[in-house]
């Protein structure tokens, strides 16, 4: 598949009907074990800090699946490894019968 890199990315503020720009996106991890989500972090221009998005090619929206074929292509850095969560046995439990 061939990815135009020259298209701008932005994000519809549906609210107040303005276009967010794509400044940067960094640090792509895969979200899970199937390569179907990738984690980033990303900057758009009217925001003035890095916010964390999930991206993935089945996405409704089209900055989505753009932001994941961008990723897929490298254009944000190497895909670091999908690392599965450990949980700890000894959670506590709301099963049960439970008095206050």
């Amino acid at each position: 598949m061939q990815i135009d890199r020259e298209l701008p990315f932005a994000l519809l503020n549906f609210r107040k009907k303005k276009m967010f720009t794509l400044e940067y996106a960094n640090t792509p991890v895969y979200g899970n074990a199937e390569g179907t989500n990738i984690q980033l972090n990303v900057k758009w221009e009217e925001f003035n800090k890095e916010m964390p998005f999930a991206a993935t090619s089945y996405d409704s929206m089209p900055h989505g699946v753009a932001l994941y074929n961008r990723a897929k292509a490298g254009d944000f850095g190497a895909i670091a490894p999908y690392v599965a969560q450990i949980v700890a046995e000894d959670q506590p439990s709301t099963t049960g019968s439970q008095t206050l």
